[in-house]
C-alpha cells in the first residue's frame, strides 16, 4: 500500500500547484491524473493502468495518458544506472542469469534463449523481445499470487538454455521469482535458504514483507513440495 499511498500523495500535490497557481499551472492536473491512475492500479486496479500487452509492448494510449508520470519514473530509472556500479546481471545457476533492464548495447553483448520480464513499467528492448519471450508481469514492490507464481516457475523450469530473468533493477521482484524458482526445482529447501543464496550472487537483492510472505506460502503448500521432491522433469539443472 505504501507505494500507492506515494503515488496518491504526488498527484494531491500536482493537483493543488494547479488549484492554488491558476493559468497555466492548471496544466498540472495531467500529471495529477496520471500518477492518481497509477495509484489506483496499487490501490485496486492492478496491471491493467499500464496496459502491457504479453509481447512486451505498453499500451499507446495508456502511454499518452500516463505519459508524465512515465517521464518521472524512466528519467529517474536511466539516471540512476549512470551512478550504480552494480553489473547489470549476474549468473544464478548453471543456465539462469538474473538482473535489471538491460540497454540495447548490454542486449548485444548478452545471449539468452529465453527471457522472462517481470516488469509492467517498461516496454521490453527489442531484441529481447525477438528471443522466446515471457512477459511475467508484477507492480514493482508487489508480488503475484502463491498460485501464479508456482505456475510461472513450473513454466521456466521446463525451458532448455539459456534464462534471463529481470524487473527494472533486478532487485525485489527477480529476487521473488528467482527464488521461487529455487524452491520449485529442489535447489533450495527453504525461502531463507534460497533468498540467501541469491544474494551471494547479486547482493543488492531485497525483498519486501509481503514477498517475503508469499514465499512461505509457496514454502507451506504441500503440492509444491512435492513438486520439489520430484527431480524428473528438472530442464534447469540445480548446481
Amino acid at each position: 500500500m505504501k507505494y500507492g499511498a506515494l503515488l496518491a500523495a504526488v498527484a494531491v500535490l500536482f493537483a493543488t500547484a494547479g488549484i492554488i497557481g491558476g493559468g497555466w499551472l492548471y496544466a498540472l492536473f495531467w500529471p495529477a491524473l496520471s500518477f492518481a491512475t497509477v495509484a489506483l492500479g496499487y490501490f485496486h486496479f492492478g496491471l491493467s493502468v499500464y496496459g502491457k500487452s504479453s509481447g512486451g509492448v505498453l499500451s499507446p494510449i495508456n502511454l499518452l495518458f500516463l505519459f508524465p508520470f512515465f517521464l518521472c519514473l524512466w528519467s529517474g530509472w536511466y539516471a540512476l544506472q549512470f551512478f550504480k556500479r552494480e553489473p547489470a546481471f549476474h549468473q544464478l545457476i548453471e543456465n539462469v542469469f538474473i538482473g535489471r533492464r538491460l540497454f540495447s548495447r548490454e542486449i548485444l553483448d548478452s545471449d539468452f534463449d529465453h527471457v522472462i520480464d517481470l516488469t509492467c513499467e517498461f516496454t521490453e528492448p527489442r531484441a529481447l523481445r525477438s528471443t522466446s519471450y515471457h512477459s511475467f508481469q508484477i507492480l514493482d514492490g508487489f508480488v503475484a499470487s502463491p498460485e501464479r507464481l508456482r505456475d510461472w516457475a513450473a513454466q521456466v523450469a521446463e525451458l532448455s538454455g539459456t534464462i534471463y530473468i529481470h524487473c527494472a533493477e533486478g532487485h525485489g521482484r527477480t529476487g521473488l521469482f528467482a527464488a521461487a524458482l529455487l524452491l520449485h526445482i529442489g535447489h533450495s529447501r527453504t525461502p531463507d535458504e534460497a533468498l540467501q543464496f541469491i544474494k551471494s550472487k547479486r547482493p543488492k537483492v531485497r525483498l519486501a514483507q509481503a514477498q517475503l510472505a508469499t514465499l512461505k506460502a509457496i514454502h507451506e503448500d504441500p503440492s509444491e513440495q512435492s513438486e520439489q521432491s520430484d527431480p524428473t522433469n528438472e530442464k534447469i539443472r540445480p548446481i
